[in-house]
Parts: C-alpha cells; sequence; structure tokens
C-alpha cells in the first residue's frame, strides 16, 4: 500500500470516528468517557495521515497533543493518580528536555551570546513590554471583570517560561539565545513583575526571588549544564574519554554521587535543588553507560541525537496532559470568551514578536526564538501569583488556560518551523553589537 492509499484509509477511518463523535453528542452522550476515546482515535487517525504526507508531517506532533488532551478531559484519572500524584513528573519532564537540549549546547554557545548583549537586553525587553501591551488590547475589546483582567496582565508581566526553550529546539531556533533570555528575564522579574502588575493593573506583586533563582537553577541550569558535560563525553576531544576504563569510572563515581545527595539533608531554602542534582549525575552516569555499550557493538556514535528529540517529545506531552488533567474542572467551566481571549493574546503575542524581531533585522534563528519567547510565558508562575498573592482564583483562570493553549499553539508553530532551515543571514543588529 502506497502512502496515498494510506492517507485515504487513515482519513477515511477518521470520517467514521467524526461521525462516530457527532452521534454522541446528537444522542446526549458527548459527556461519556467514550466520547474522548472516539475523539482520541480520531485525531490519531490523522496524526496517521499527516505522517505519511511530506507537506503535513510537521503537524503529527500538534494532532497528537489534541488527541491526549481530549482523552484527558474526559478521563483524567488515568494521568492524576499513578499512585502517586502526577505533579510532581512535571519537573522532572521539563529536566529531562533541558538535560536533552544541553547536549547540543557547549560553553562557547553562551559566551557567544553574552558577547551580543544587544541581542540579549532586545529580547528581554520584547518580552516584558509586548504581551502586557497585548493584555492591554485584550481588556479593551473583552469587558472582563476587574480580577480577570487582572490575571489575563499577570501573564503578560511574567517572563519566559521552560516550554519556550522545548519550543525554540523544536523550531530549529537560536536555543543558545532563548535560554539566555529566559534566564535573564527570569531574574529580572522579581522586580519587574510587580512593576509592570502596579503599572498595568494598579496590584503590586510579590515574588520570593531566592525561590525563583533557585527553581530556575533546578530546572533549567544544572540539567543544561549537565547535558553540556554529557556532549563533552560524547563529542569531545579531550584523551581520557577514548579510554573505556575512564568511561566506567565516571558512570560508578557519578551514579555514587546521586545516591549520597539522597541522604544528604539539604537546607530547606534549597532542597528543590536535591531532586534536580540527582537527576543530572544520574543522567551522566546513563549516558557514559550507553556510550560504552554503544562502543563496544559498534552501534551509532550518533544515539543520543535519535534518541533524546523523541525523549523530549515524549516529556512535553507529558507535561501538557498532567497540568490539564489536574485542572479539568476549571478548564470545562471556564466561559468560551475567556478561552477565546487567551487565545488572541497568544497570537498577538506571537504576531508582535515576530513583527518586532524582522524589524530589528535579526537573523531567522534569532527571531524564532524571540518569537517563541515573547509568545509563551510561565503560566505556572502566574497561576502561583494569582493565588498567593493576589489572593483570587478568578485571576488565576487566564493563566490557567494561557498554559494549556500555549504549549498546542506554540507545538504547532514549532513543527511548521521544524520542516523549515532557518535561513544564514548576518543581520544589521548583530554586526553592530
Amino acid at each position: 500500500m502506497n502512502n496515498s492509499s494510506e492517507i485515504k484509509l487513515y482519513l477515511s477511518i477518521a470520517a467514521l470516528l467524526a461521525i462516530a463523535e457527532i452521534m454522541l453528542l446528537v444522542t446526549g452522550n458527548g459527556n461519556l468517557p467514550i466520547s474522548g476515546v472516539v475523539l482520541f482515535a480520531m485525531f490519531y487517525a490523522i496524526t496517521f495521515s499527516a505522517q505519511k504526507s511530506e507537506k503535513f508531517k510537521g503537524l503529527s506532533f500538534t494532532l497528537q497533543i489534541f488527541a491526549f488532551v481530549s482523552l484527558t478531559l474526559y478521563l483524567p484519572q488515568i494521568f492524576t493518580d499513578w499512585g502517586f500524584n502526577t505533579n510532581i513528573l512535571i519537573v522532572p519532564s521539563i529536566q529531562v528536555i533541558m538535560f536533552g537540549m544541553g547536549t547540543k549546547l557547549n560553553l562557547k554557545d553562551f559566551v557567544k551570546e553574552f558577547k551580543k548583549p544587544v541581542v540579549v537586553i532586545a529580547g528581554t525587553v520584547m518580552v516584558y513590554v509586548l504581551m502586557p501591551l497585548a493584555a492591554l488590547i485584550i481588556i479593551k475589546i473583552w469587558n472582563f471583570p476587574p480580577e480577570v483582567a487582572a490575571g489575563i496582565i499577570l501573564v503578560g508581566a511574567c517572563p519566559g517560561g521552560v516550554a519556550s526553550n522545548v519550543m525554540t529546539y523544536l523550531a530549529k531556533g537560536n536555543l543558545a539565545l532563548s535560554v539566555t533570555v529566559t534566564t535573564f528575564a527570569t531574574l529580572l522579574s522579581p522586580v519587574v513583575t510587580p512593576f509592570i502588575m502596579m503599572i498595568f493593573a494598579g496590584e503590586l506583586v510579590e515574588v520570593d526571588a531566592v525561590g525563583m533563582m533557585i527553581s530556575i537553577a533546578n530546572m533549567i541550569l544544572i540539567p543544561i549544564f549537565a547535558g553540556i558535560v554529557a556532549n563533552k563525553i560524547l563529542y569531545g576531544k579531550l584523551e581520557w574519554v577514548k579510554k573505556d576504563i575512564n568511561i566506567i569510572l565516571l558512570a560508578i563515581s557519578t551514579f555514587v554521587t546521586g545516591l549520597v545527595l539522597i541522604f544528604i539533608p539539604f537546607p530547606e531554602v534549597v532542597k528543590s535543588l536535591q531532586t534536580g542534582l540527582i537527576l543530572v549525575v544520574w543522567a551522566v552516569a546513563i549516558v557514559s553507560v550507553t556510550m560504552l555499550i554503544m562502543r563496544r557493538t559498534n552501534g551509532p556514535r550518533d544515539w543520543m541525537d535519535i534518541v533524546l528529540p523523541k525523549l523530549s517529545l515524549v516529556a512535553i506531552m507529558m507535561y501538557i496532559v498532567i497540568v490539564a488533567a489536574h485542572n479539568k474542572g476549571a478548564l470545562l467551566t471556564i466561559g468560551p470568551t475567556l478561552f477565546l481571549a487567551v487565545i488572541a493574546h497568544n497570537i498577538i503575542g506571537f504576531a508582535l514578536g515576530y513583527g518586532t524581531s524582522k524589524a530589528l533585522r535579526l537573523s531567522d534563528e534569532d527571531v524564532r526564538a524571540l518569537t517563541i519567547e515573547v509568545g509563551l510565558k510561565n503560566s505556572g508562575l502566574a497561576v502561583g501569583l494569582a493565588y498567593d498573592v493576589l489572593k483570587s482564583a478568578a485571576a488565576a483562570l487566564a493563566p490557567l488556560i494561557f498554559g494549556t493553549w500555549m504549549n498546542i499553539a506554540a507545538s504547532s508553530l514549532a513543527s511548521f518551523w521544524s520542516q523549515r532551515e532557518p535561513k544564514i543571514k548576518a543581520p544589521e543588529l548583530r554586526r553592530n553589537s
């Protein structure tokens, strides 16, 4: 069976499943779990057809997200309780993703970005200016209650989240720039976010600066550093790496270090770093052992480049469905108007980020990075601030929806760009910086 025939087959199955879903809705059974299963199967049938098409292949991951989110909203219990609260998997998932990205970087990448401070500063300003302005447009169009409107502004006032780095990675953007701007913007957020909220929302938002910095180190900096180390082990020119005994010693030492870290009593203020450190040292151990196995069995030298992108996609999917599952009630009870407003906010953010980056004559890689950086926000931080600082569940609604929607929208954009190599160009801004 050729690709054309398979595409027709999968689309026919999807059409039959769509009819079945319509029948469930018409007969008043659209809220039954079977409806979620039908939607899941329908989106996967479309996914398979997209994978067989060169033109639509890049949309397959987005379609899988729709499939799992549909299933999650009907059967959230599948993703909320695995004998433990699945929320604890969110941070490790992000750490695994960031480790994978770190293997694609080396210290020279960051040195290169910091040598061009104009681009980093411009990107950070865009992150904190464009989305709050977009929020003002949104609340002017829709007359929301004050607390809900404050929640929309709060989304724009937060720095970019880890998801922006993930999507930049998938979109073949400038990952080092994305990580640099994310980190820089987040470090500034204890000062900048309350200032923006005070100006635009009339509220003073206090942020635990120390806790935020530790969280950044745990979720971003430590895993990326471990990935850079793994990169050196695999592809570096160090002589000691060529000896099997050295790789064995590295694997043993990092594994033992992880065991020791389990029993070290970390001070409460930095306790969140414990799991991050354990994860990354064991990741280096796994890389070392796998490298030795590949060397002895003549396996592919680029095995990490084959495995980690797929692992990153799985981790992204896990993050999305867990967040959706734990917030099903809120997601289904919010009015459609707020959904539309959040979607518009995100799209306007992408458009402003792309247009401003193009106006600054940045390279394609930088444009992709900053477009995503502007459009994606640390919605988890916004939800936390809404509850802990604003003391308002209404203010948390917009960030909650935004956090789910932005991953769908950004994965679509990343999928589109992943099929197109960025153009190589020496932009004027970079030459002058």
